[in-house]
């Protein structure tokens, strides 16, 4: 699935948007329905009801309350959950090795509409700022993707930062806790929390957050 451009939306008025709308929701509804069915303890651990598309820019995963909660462990200023995935060219990746390097952490799934909304300004921003030492570790939700499409999407947007594969999920669901997708973390030189982002940034928003943990 692709965005729709400027001139495919003025050419196309009146069925291409609510097409988009539909297959976003379809895909949000079939990972919530997943991604419950993978986790037995859904129900008492805060993750209750399938994930429902807000304004097009984000997967909401509702608490049990329907209030969306960050676990306290991941307050900014704390330390960011360490963990370690294989990457997708085959090797592994540890988050503490980058210790005194501006990190971003991005949680994405390649049927997620609004993680290709942000997509190409991170990788914008990657290639700008990678000389300062700061990376993006995109965390792809493979434990709800297939490779076939992480791979397609990686070449779609040119991603050139290193691609995490949870397989199972537990960093993900356990570690960050996701709420939505996309979801981003701004963790600074010493490994704390700066930032957490739920839902699309726009190019300001990414300028601006990355600034904070480039200092």
């Amino acid at each position: 699935m692709r965005l729709v451009d400027a001139s495919e939306t003025r050419n196309r008025k009146g069925w291409r948007a609510p097409l988009i709308l539909i297959a976003g929701a379809i895909a949000g509804l079939a990972f919530g329905w997943r991604f419950l069915a993978q986790d037995p303890a859904a129900g008492t651990d805060g993750i209750s009801t399938p994930p429902l598309p807000v304004s097009g820019q984000v997967f909401i995963l509702p608490t049990a309350t329907g209030e969306p909660a960050i676990l306290p462990a991941l307050a900014p200023g704390n330390p960011a959950p360490d963990f370690t995935l294989k990457s997708l060219d085959g090797g592994q990746i540890t988050l503490s090795e980058y210790r005194g390097r501006p990190v971003l952490i991005n949680f994405w799934a390649s049927w997620c509409p609004p993680c290709r909304i942000e997509m190409p300004e991170l990788v914008r921003t990657y290639e700008e700022h990678k000389d300062a030492g700061f990376t993006i570790l995109g965390i792809n939700l493979t434990f709800q993707d297939a490779l076939p499409e992480i791979e397609a999407f990686v070449e779609e947007f040119k991603m050139t930062f290193p691609i995490l594969l949870d397989e199972t999920g537990e960093v993900t669901t356990q570690k960050y806790r996701l709420l939505g997708l996309p979801m981003s973390v701004f963790v600074d030189r010493d490994g704390a929390i700066r930032r957490i982002q739920i839902g699309v940034m726009t190019a300001d928003q990414i300028r601006e957050f990355t600034a904070e943990i480039l200092g």
